[in-house]
């Protein structure tokens, strides 16, 4: 099982918290590889997995390490900040099961700008759905 961790701001914690039970939520997943050339440069692609909380109007992308592959099984743990009220948040704990639902699209450009385009992309859709959506690079923490 892959476990991620997810920072979001303390009203999305506050909606987790209150719709999440027994580790569970209505969810839809899908995996999304974005290709294409950069300008000179050699094709490259990057694979972003998305999941929608339907209920709490919630959408998280991430990317993994190349050579981190994870079978279905997902555990995301959602954290928020400490505020004056609450001095350390608990970790809130989801699980779900990953779909096989694959999206493609092309855009020209190193890895970095094919994130930074398909992250404002998916932003810009979730807005219109009056959703939130935080994108994770794993790819680019585990580098560094």
């Amino acid at each position: 099982m892959l476990n991620i961790g997810c920072l979001v701001v303390n009203e999305d914690y506050d909606m987790l918290k209150a719709s999440i039970k027994e580790e569970s939520l209505p969810n839809h997943s899908y995996t999304l590889t974005v290709t294409g050339t950069p300008e000179g440069g050699a094709p490259s692609t990057l694979v972003l997995y998305v999941v929608e909380l339907v209920s709490t109007n919630i959408a998280i992308g991430f990317t993994l390490p190349e050579d981190k592959e994870f079978d279905k099984n997902l555990e995301i743990i959602f954290t928020t900040q400490p505020t004056a009220e609450v001095k350390m948040p608990e970790d809130i704990k989801l699980n779900i099961e990953f779909s096989d639902q694959k999206k493609d699209t092309v855009y020209d450009g190193e890895k970095m700008e094919k994130l930074e385009y398909i992250g404002f992309s998916l932003e810009k859709f979730y807005e219109t759905k009056k959703a939130g959506f935080y994108l994770f690079d794993y790819e680019r923490i585990a580098k560094s």
